[in-house]
């Protein structure tokens, strides 16, 4: 059976024939990368548009890629012979007087992106590109429907349902190719391997994160997050989970608990000395407070438990003198700050109890968030290793706060990079958010392996533009001006075939609250609410 009759094509979906010329305005010749065709008298195919060229002889495989340019010569159309009627006083109605005319011709390139093989009487498979095309042949828009299996990604599920679903992938948005969509299903398997989500500021990043949480919070996955702006404030009331500010009573960091490289950031202004006497003690007070947990009890290790354990190991490091000091400055830390807690904590807990956990950190200095996120990240991975909570996907806002470059990185670099690169052997998930990725540690981006890539500054463009998979040239260049909404979604090739440009979808049960303000709106409603609220106090 061919494999024109396996996809069901038909006359209507033929867009044009392959071409040939040694002239690169006419597309120049096909290669094991670019595929030119004249395009059909009366077609409009649409840029990205999937599409398969056939071979000659082989009706049983064909080549398959996407429409990435195209150009239109138009030889009644010179510039100089428009002048010329231009000078003379003469008027061409005729220049683009029909497509059939012999002076036009409009050629596009596909991208060739592989070959589609009919492997029995109905089924097809997919293979890298091994044979040059042929010129002259049929080239076929391509049904949306076979789109998922080119990408190698979930389809739908039952078409009964009003919202698409797959039980083995996330609803994210929606492929359109040819003048028709399918469903986007990012594969489940993505999430463990974590997802930088980068684009400059109101183009609809964090809009695409709660449509991701929706999905995590359908598939009944737990969701903890570290939000910076407020932002999932309201998602956390929507999908019935809790939003608690660090800080505050709701949230301390257990000292006891956090380890030794995470728990000296604390603590400002120490001597090397310091650091051995503090940490010797420290190392006791954490295998205690962990046999305590491990054993099924809340880790009940008070402030003084470490202070006696310095006394006691102290003077075989330094002298008393510099062991006083060190104690006074735990001490210190352990009066004023408002981080740390020697007590028991309710937020470990949520993630069993709970489908979304919002963490506000917003409140706090950079200097203080990249201690509590350093410190929180590693008491969950230590909780996940031991089972004591279960899988879960961790999202952080602003992320190149948290995970700058440079040299020096703050506790909380040093902390995500391990986790991130090993979170994938203990099932937890990482979500980054960040608009400016040329600021973030480069390990990590390329730790991520799925990218989801909204309009971009053309200098943050450049640092992830090698890290974008089978994407052309030509895409890449478009991607600054990608249309608020769209993302170019790509990944390793176990978990997505070819990269592609995917419209996200409406939320359909979350609210979002981070609109970019119309000033002039927001300016005249604050001065008749200020107005209202003068009025009432007279």
């Amino acid at each position: 059976m061919s494999i024109v009759t396996v996809l069901g094509l038909t006359e209507d979906a033929l867009v044009g024939t392959t071409s040939s010329s040694e002239y690169s305005s006419e597309g120049g010749t096909p290669t094991f990368d670019r595929i030119p065709f004249r395009v059909k008298a009366g077609r409009r195919p649409n840029l990205n548009t999937f599409v398969i060229a056939l071979r000659q002889g082989d009706d049983r495989r064909a080549h398959y890629g996407r429409i990435i340019a195209g150009s239109e010569l138009n030889l009644r159309a010179r510039p100089g012979g428009m002048q010329k009627d231009d000078a003379y006083g003469m008027q061409r109605t005729d220049i683009r007087s029909s497509e059939l005319s012999p002076d036009l011709v409009r050629v596009m390139e596909i991208e060739l992106l592989g070959e589609i093989c009919v492997k029995d009487e109905n089924s097809l498979e997919i293979a890298e590109p091994s044979q040059l095309p042929h010129t002259g042949q049929p080239v076929y828009e391509l049904p949306a429907t076979i789109i998922p299996k080119l990408l190698n990604i979930p389809e739908k599920d039952d078409d009964a349902n009003d919202k698409p679903t797959s039980t083995s992938g996330l609803y994210l948005g929606k492929i359109e190719s040819g003048g028709y969509s399918v469903p986007f299903f990012l594969p489940n398997t993505a999430i463990a391997r974590h997802v930088a989500v980068l684009g400059k500021t109101g183009v609809g990043k964090s809009y695409a994160v709660g449509v991701l949480m929706e999905e995590l919070y359908e598939k009944r996955i737990p969701i903890l997050s570290f939000d910076v702006l407020g932002d999932n404030e309201q998602t956390a009331k929507d999908l019935k989970g809790v939003h608690i500010q660090a800080g505050t009573d709701q949230f301390r960091v257990p000292y006891s608990i956090i380890g030794i490289e995470e728990f000296l950031p604390f603590i400002p202004g120490l001597t090397e000395r310091h650091r051995e006497v503090i940490g010797e003690a420290y190392m006791k007070v954490f295998y205690e407070a962990w046999e305590q947990l491990d054993g099924g009890r809340v880790p009940d290790l008070q402030w003084e438990a470490l202070y006696e354990e310095m006394r006691e190991v102290g003077p075989n490091i330094t002298d008393q003198a510099t062991v006083n000091r060190a104690i006074t400055r735990v001490q210190s830390v352990a009066r004023r700050t408002a981080l740390l807690t020697a007590g028991e904590v309710e937020w470990a807990k949520y993630l069993t109890e709970m489908p979304f956990v919002n963490i506000y950190v917003g409140a706090l200095g950079q200097e203080q968030r990249n201690l509590v996120v350093g410190a929180t990240a590693r008491i969950l991975q230590r909780l996940r290793r031991r089972n004591h909570i279960p899988p879960f996907v961790l999202v952080i806002d602003e992320a190149h706060l948290f995970l700058p470059g440079g040299i020096d990185p703050p506790p909380s670099t040093r902390v995500l990079r391990e986790m991130i690169r090993t979170a994938r052997h203990d099932s937890v998930g990482v979500v980054l958010l960040s608009q400016s990725p040329s600021s973030m540690d480069r390990q990590i981006l390329l730790t991520c392996n799925t990218r989801m890539l909204f309009a971009l500054d053309p200098e943050d463009l450049r640092v992830v533009a090698g890290q974008i998979g089978d994407l052309p040239e030509e895409t890449i260049k478009r991607i600054p001006r990608m249309p608020r909404g769209t993302a170019v979604f790509t990944s390793g090739m176990d978990i997505m075939r070819h990269a592609v440009i995917v419209k996200i979808r409406e939320r359909t049960f979350t609210t979002h609250v981070a609109e970019t303000p119309d000033l002039r709106e927001a300016v005249e409603k604050w001065r008749k609410d200020h107005q209202t609220h003068q009025n009432s106090n007279k």
